[in-house]
């Protein structure tokens, strides 16, 4: 069946969804093709923040851009003391179905269960996009039983899992990186951009657990409020204050997961990398040998006690290994070197870094289609006319906090807009 659409979207994340939404606002008379490739649309963006939807952050830039297409889409959101934005409700997803009806509500078609294989450019006419639709595609988008019993996949072809082929105008990408494959990121996009002549940088998994080469498991399930900070060669890389978790290979938590965003793209070059943590970040050097020497002269202290109240007693225990002391050992016979060296290893607990969780932790994708190459009011491709990318399928990595998900609200409601207006002008983009 031949079949044409103005805009075809692959991905119907927070970057399509954003994109269709804009399209179709600012050009109603246009046709919007969203197809996702999961049996439910946005299930990545379900499960943000840890179902809370952590949405964007106080701090990026052109916040007011993306809270402008939330009021404007119904969406009502409230600002944490760190700065998160949250929906008011703080249930992703609510904010998913918002969107997703908002979408319907404007005429986008949706279809999901649908995998995109390949895409060729028209002759300068847009694009021939080829994809598989599975026999439990269905339209509507939400994933609920209602919406999977209208249409299925034949509403393309009589025939489930036959390659179809659909031709469009303008061609958007917005399929995701290749973290958190369960939610549909398999890095699909990096393929079909690579085959439309784009470069696609090294990918690496970002924002996940930091694998180091000591022996975490007295530590493990340990939690504790510090400063991580990387050192290379000597000079600081990178530094962050939080929450840090001990696993029995690995460190994690907020701080760590942005440190693992600084490692170099390959294991081979972790060489000269240290990680110093500061586990009593409230005092001074000075301070804190003060009050070691102080408690030292309480009757009945062992050195494991002097550190009773400063960290926890699995952090105390390795506090003091490195500092080559015994827990048992008389506080009165600690020499003041000795209580220097309990400092030390409170303020520079260090660990090697050997590597980063895989993607199954990963966050984010660190690496992609190259910016360069990509036009960064429009998103435009700069290599394909009428080919467009948002999203996470691009050179990009924020910080945890909302950042990376502010980026795929700001860059879809950027190409989408860019698109409804490509058609009134003279060149496409």
């Amino acid at each position: 069946m031949e079949k044409y659409y103005d805009v075809l979207i692959m991905g119907a994340g927070p970057a399509g969804l954003a994109a269709a939404i804009t399209v179709k606002e600012s050009a109603p008379q246009l046709s919007v093709l969203l197809l996702e490739k999961k049996e439910q649309a946005a299930k990545k963006l379900r499960a943000a923040g840890n179902g809370r939807g952590n949405l964007s952050n106080s701090r990026c830039e052109d916040l007011e851009e993306v809270l402008r297409f939330f009021s404007q889409n119904g969406i009502a959101v409230r600002l944490d003391s760190e700065g998160r934005i949250y929906p008011y409700s703080e249930e992703a997803d609510a904010v998913a179905e918002a969107l997703l009806n908002r979408a319907r509500g404007l005429g986008v078609e949706i279809y999901t269960g649908i995998k995109v294989r390949d895409a060729k450019a028209a002759d300068g006419k847009g694009f021939r996009v080829f994809f598989a639709a599975e026999s439990g595609a269905g339209s509507g988008a939400s994933g609920s039983s209602a919406a999977a019993s209208v249409g299925r996949a034949g509403a393309f072809s009589d025939n489930a899992g036959a390659e179809i082929a659909l031709d469009c105008a303008r061609f958007l990408i917005t399929s995701g990186g290749k973290s958190f494959a369960a939610y549909g990121s398999t890095g699909d996009g990096y393929g079909l951009a690579r085959a439309l002549g784009h470069n696609v940088s090294a990918l690496v998994p970002a924002l996940t657990a930091v694998e180091v080469a000591e022996d975490l498991r007295p530590l493990r399930g340990v939690r504790a409020k510090g400063i991580v900070s990387l050192f290379s060669g000597g000079d600081l890389a990178f530094q962050e204050s939080g929450e840090i978790q001990f696993r029995e290979d690995a460190l994690s938590g907020i701080c760590v997961m942005n440190l693992s965003s600084q490692l170099p793209a390959s294991q081979h070059d972790f060489a000269g990398l240290k990680i110093m943590i500061n586990l009593v970040p409230d005092f001074e050097a000075a301070g804190l040998i003060d009050f070691l020497r102080a408690k030292q002269k309480l009757p009945g202290q062992s050195a494991g006690s002097l550190l009773e109240t400063l960290v926890k007693r699995p952090l105390a225990d390795a506090v003091l290994r490195a500092a080559a002391l015994e827990k048992g050992a008389a506080a009165a016979s600690l020499s003041a070197a000795d209580l220097v060296r309990i400092a030390n290893a409170l303020r520079g607990f260090t660990l090697t870094p050997t590597g980063r969780k895989g993607w199954k932790e990963a966050q984010v994708t660190r690496g992609g289609v190259a910016l360069a190459e990509v036009n960064q009011k429009t998103l435009a491709s700069l290599i394909a006319p009428g080919l467009y990318f948002a999203g996470e399928v691009l050179d990009y990595d924020g910080p945890c906090g909302g950042y990376n998900l502010h980026h795929a609200w700001l860059t879809g409601i950027r190409a989408g807009r860019a698109m409804a207006q490509s058609f009134s002008a003279p060149s496409g983009d």
